[in-house]
């Protein structure tokens, strides 16, 4: 087996696997805060990174059929939600391609790192 290379978008306002701590995706891919899911509440982001996919299945929700797949982190295999492929329910394709993370699978982090020319540098007080 062979080492997993992990994808980082960077971002301010950062979200991270609750389990292992893998990056996921920031806030500027935030499209919506008004998800429901089974553990609670749920945000959908246009691009999430270092996850991988199920098969997909036709799911009967509250705004109509979708085809979905489940979205596991691809570090430590946790669910994380879901990843819209298809809507067939009219005003709900703006859903398509987008991924479902449930806030008690995600963490949020702040990257508190200084930006310079050079990139991001932990400062020391030397």
């Amino acid at each position: 087996m062979g080492v997993i290379f992990c994808e980082h978008l960077d971002g301010k306002i950062q979200y991270r696997c609750n389990t292992c701590n893998t990056y996921l995706t920031h806030r500027g891919y935030l499209v919506s805060t008004r998800f429901t899911s089974a553990s609670g509440p749920a945000w959908l982001f246009s691009k999430v990174v270092n996850i991988y996919y199920d098969n997909a299945v036709s799911r009967n929700m509250v705004t109509g059929r979708h085809i979905v797949r489940n979205v596991y982190c691809k570090s430590c295999s946790s669910k994380l939600g879901w990843f819209y492929e298809m809507a067939f329910a009219s005003g709900q394709e703006y859903k398509e391609g987008c991924k479902i993370l449930e806030l008690a699978l995600i963490r949020e982090e702040t990257d508190d790192m200084p930006e310079t020319s050079f990139g991001k540098h932990i400062l020391s007080n030397v």
